[in-house]
C-alpha cells in the first residue's frame, strides 16, 4: 500500500525548532565553574603592554599586584561568564563619593565638588581580575582610571578567551 502523501508545508519542522531545542539543551546543563588553576594544562604567558594613555602610576600598581599573584601561582582563566554582583562595585563607588562629601562638605565645597566630579573618570577595579580567578569582594577593589582599567582587561581577555577554563596564567608586563 502506498504511503499517504503529506500536505503542503508538512514536510519538516521549521528551522527555528532546532534553535529552540539547542537553547533548551544548553539551559539544562549547569555551568561548572573552575575554582583554581588546573596544573595539568600548560601555563599561558599573558603580556600586558602599557600604552601612552594609561595612568602610569596606576598601571604599575595594578600590574605589580597581578604580577605578584602570578608569581604565587594564583592566576588562572576563570569560567566565563564570571560571577559578579554589580551592587558591590556600584556600592563601592557610592561609598567613596560619600566619604568625599563627609570629609570636605561644607567647609570646602569647591574641593568636594571637584573630587566628586573626578570620580566619573574612575572605575572600581578588581585588582585580582575576575577573569583570572579573583574574588568579587570589596577587599579586591581599588579605584583605577577608567580607560586604563578597560584596556588592561581587554588585553588580558584577548589572550585568554579561547583557553580552557583553569589554564594557569603568568603575567608579563611590557612597559
Amino acid at each position: 500500500m502506498p504511503s499517504p502523501k503529506r500536505g503542503r508545508g508538512a514536510a519538516a519542522k521549521p528551522a527555528a525548532g532546532k534553535i529552540v531545542r539547542k537553547a533548551v539543551e544548553k539551559l539544562e546543563k549547569p555551568i561548572v565553574r573552575v575554582t583554581g588553576p588546573n596544573h595539568s594544562l600548560p601555563t599561558k604567558v599573558v603580556r600586558v603592554e602599557r600604552k601612552n594613555f594609561h595612568a602610569t602610576a596606576q598601571f604599575r600598581r595594578k600590574m605589580a599586584a597581578l604580577k605578584k599573584l602570578s608569581d604565587e601561582g594564583k592566576l588562572y582563566k576563570a569560567t566565563n561568564p564570571v560571577q559578579r554582583d554589580k551592587s558591590i562595585t556600584d556600592g563601592y563607588k557610592d561609598r567613596i563619593r560619600q566619604k568625599i562629601w563627609d570629609k570636605y562638605w561644607p567647609h570646602d565645597k569647591d574641593l568636594a565638588n571637584r573630587l566628586s566630579q573626578r570620580l566619573s573618570d574612575y572605575h572600581p577595579d578588581h585588582v585580582w581580575e575576575l577573569q583570572l580567578g579573583g574574588p568579587d569582594t570589596v577587599d579586591n577593589l581599588k579605584l583605577l582610571h577608567g580607560r586604563t582599567n578597560t584596556d588592561i582587561g581587554s588585553q588580558i581577555w584577548g589572550q585568554i578567551q579561547n583557553l580552557p577554563d583553569g589554564t594557569p596564567i603568568r603575567i608579563e608586563v611590557v612597559d
